[in-house]
């Protein structure tokens, strides 16, 4: 039975927000991604370098400070964070077991997984997902960590109070991001691409099948750059069939290409893609952010393949298998409630829009009195100066008047500041010395000094810098 697609969309509703955190060794890259709905869009986007340090308390000192920098780009108590770590950090491992052994596989792995990696049990987080089946055999895809590398990652975010909900790799972000993006996708495809001088070839198959669609992960190679261009990597690549294939690329694919002499291989770019699904109004700005999306998917429900190698993640999982029925129940129950009640979120969303325009509206009112103000507070300051120098003014006469009285002629002033009843006398003299007296006999100064030592000039003048107080009434009145 086909079932109509805005149902299939219908169930996975909701308001969510989610965090994805690409983590390489030299470089984290930060997606805050929001769903209202059925619309997802970006609403944070972030990257930070590593210093890559050889002494690993300093490595993890420089993580928990580029860690400690995205801290306001999130919010770590409501954000749910997925990590994605780069290839070279994980080992990916393509199995074949016996279908016997399919109802117990996490068993079976147990027992095996020390013969396929040069690891031992206890030192890896590991996951895996089912791939294809062929006859007596099933397909396992085995992802390992080893624990060091990823406890040194866990340990820098719980210093920040951080516990991530998933930890994956870019096999499976890259292919939930392309699976999410091309949503129509139907038959085999290759996702082409890398960064940091080291490439990546995933291989997807997509089989539509009524409500459901079975998506596998078919293969995935990661080489560095110098492999793929000697023989290995050319040779994985040119054994697969182009001709019913569909390619997408991303990160160094032109690069990848030159490399395998397929430069006219037509593919798809994830990047332009994920534009259009996310919407034009904020978009991934560049394509090594495309792992940290397709981590940040599965906050939001939006990703195919489930792969978690944090410590005891699949135990945490179980009992999740319909959940999609219960948001299905919640947004029908959600839409009944607003029919019978209104939107009020809506409508307080309107007038919080509305109040937000009117505020734009008087904001250059309010700008234009502001200035006034200003304006009318400097006015009221030189009024008040004014008004205090006109008490003062018979006092200045005074000083003018004594000074032009008893100051000889071969004296001349430069500079004369009066300020509070005090005197500051600058110029030069004959005889710089003789005029202290001189004011200091005058019933109007008092307190007479020098201000600096006075210099003579090849003139034979002196200048001289001078200060003196004004005699107040009560003391004139105290002289005998």
């Amino acid at each position: 039975m086909i079932y109509p697609r805005w149902l299939q969309e219908l169930s996975r509703a909701d308001f969510l927000e989610s965090v994805g955190l690409y983590v390489m060794p030299d470089r984290l890259f930060l997606v805050r991604m929001r769903k209202s709905l059925f619309r997802l869009s970006v609403a944070e986007e972030e990257s930070r370098e590593i210093p890559l340090m050889e002494n690993a308390a300093q490595r993890r000192q420089a993580l928990s400070e580029a860690i400690r920098s995205l801290l306001p780009h999130f919010d770590p108590a409501r954000d749910p964070l997925y990590i994605c770590l780069s290839p070279e950090q994980v080992i990916g491992l393509q199995l074949f077991l016996p279908r016997a052994a399919e109802e117990n596989l996490p068993q079976v792995l147990e027992y095996e997984i020390e013969r396929h990696l040069p690891f031992r049990r206890g030192d890896i987080y590991y996951d895996f997902l089912v791939t294809e089946k062929t006859g007596d055999k099933i397909g396992v895809f085995l992802f390992a960590v080893p624990k060091k590398s990823l406890d040194d990652i866990l340990g820098s975010l719980s210093s920040f109070g951080i516990r991530p909900k998933g930890v994956e790799t870019t096999t499976t972000a890259l292919s939930n991001y392309l699976l999410f993006c091309a949503s129509g996708l139907r038959g085999p495809a290759l996702v082409l691409g890398g960064q940091n001088q080291s490439w990546e070839i995933i291989g997807l198959n997509v089989r539509g099948n009524g409500w459901r669609q079975e998506q596998e992960v078919l293969y995935s190679y990661w080489l560095p750059q110098t492999e793929w261009i000697q023989g290995l990597g050319r040779a994985i690549f040119q054994s697969f069939p182009h001709d019913a294939t569909k390619f997408f690329g991303w990160g160094y694919i032109s690069d990848f290409l030159s490399s395998l002499e397929a430069e006219s291989l037509q593919f798809d770019d994830l990047l332009a893609l994920g534009r259009e699904r996310l919407g034009k109004d904020k978009g991934v700005a560049h394509s090594f952010y495309l792992p940290a999306v397709g981590a940040a998917l599965r906050g939001l429900r939006e990703a195919s393949f489930s792969v978690n190698l944090l410590p005891g993640a699949r135990e945490e999982a179980q009992g999740r298998t319909f959940s999609w029925l219960n948001t299905c129940l919640a947004v029908l129950l959600l839409i009944g409630l607003i029919v019978w009640g209104g939107s009020y979120p809506v409508k307080d969303e309107i007038r919080l829009r509305q109040l937000q325009k009117e505020n734009q509206k008087l904001a250059p009112s309010v700008e234009a009195l502001r200035k006034e103000e200003e304006a009318l507070n400097r006015l009221r300051k030189e009024i008040s100066f004014l008004s205090g120098l006109k008490e003062r003014r018979g006092e200045i006469f005074l000083v003018l008047d004594e000074l032009s009285r008893i100051v000889p002629n071969n004296a001349y002033l430069s500079n004369l500041r009066y300020r509070e009843g005090n005197v500051e006398l600058q110029g030069n003299a004959e005889n710089a010395s003789n005029l202290v007296p001189l004011l200091e006999r005058s019933p109007v100064f008092e307190n007479v000094g020098f201000n600096a030592p006075s210099n003579r000039g090849r003139d034979n003048r002196e200048t001289f810098s001078l200060k003196a107080e004004l005699e107040r009434p009560e003391k004139k009145g105290a002289k005998p």
